[in-house]
């Protein structure tokens, strides 16, 4: 294994806590994990991060958790261990929303690794990239957290901050689907829709987190069911449906 790819494996802890890697970049990561006890370390204490993240009940954040999230971002290692080289606005009735709501962000994305080198190395970038936006978020003064169950086995949280004007989403428990995708929604105090992108469901149910970003006047967020690929505008009732936290 080469110097370059041994660092490229350790970058990508974080990313594998959050279920935000593809198959094969799994598979190699888990190989590499069996051997780096310092990833181990640092796999697990993003994942503890996550969990608590994912499964918030609360409507106002739990106790700490702010700054652990913050304190893991801030010991993922942007380099190997020492020793190694180093579209416009729907308006739709499908759904109404009641006004005055204040806004309130979501929870951390990720982008997935490709597998050719440049690529890989761009990725990483971005990687890093949403890694400090969640960070940013977490952090900011009005960041607030919303949190449902609306099924049995299924939580979605929502950590928001309208001075950073993003929010990211998380849900676990989530089936995954065939031939059909589930896409988020952003919808304002007027009624107005407009997709935040689709949800990538992992095996065992975890959603990759979603960044949205320009959130405006969201007043609440929804999922649907949609056709593979997503739609403009929603196409069916939300399974689920949530007000952002004031």
């Amino acid at each position: 294994m080469t110097s370059r790819l041994r660092q490229d494996l350790h970058t990508l802890a974080g990313a594998y806590a959050l279920n935000a890697l593809p198959e094969d970049e799994r598979r190699r990561f888990e190989e590499h994990l069996a051997r780096c006890d310092a990833c181990v370390q640092e796999v697990r204490g993003m994942t503890e991060t996550t969990t608590l993240l994912g499964s918030a009940a609360a409507r106002t954040p739990p106790e700490g958790l702010r700054q652990r999230v913050l304190d893991e971002v801030a010991r993922t290692r942007q380099l190997p261990p020492q020793g190694e080289t180093p579209p416009a606005p729907q308006t739709s009735r499908w759904l109404r929303w009641g006004g005055g709501l204040a806004l309130a962000a979501c929870l951390a994305a990720v982008l997935a690794l490709g597998g050719v080198a440049f690529m890989q190395q761009r990725q990483i970038g971005e990687l890093q990239q949403n890694q400090r936006q969640i960070a940013a978020v977490l952090s900011a003064p009005d960041a607030e957290v919303s949190s449902a169950e609306p099924a049995e086995g299924v939580s979605v949280t929502a950590v928001s901050s309208q001075s950073r004007g993003d929010l990211v989403f998380s849900a676990q428990g989530l089936e995954r689907l065939e031939q059909q995708d589930y896409q988020l929604w952003l919808a304002d105090s007027e009624g107005s829709v407009r997709s935040a992108g689709l949800l990538q469901v992992a095996p065992d149910g975890a959603v990759r987190p979603v960044l949205a970003g320009d959130i405006g006047d969201t007043q609440a967020i929804a999922v649907t069911v949609e056709p593979e690929g997503g739609s403009e505008q929603p196409t069916s009732e939300p399974m689920m449906q949530m007000p952002l936290q004031s």
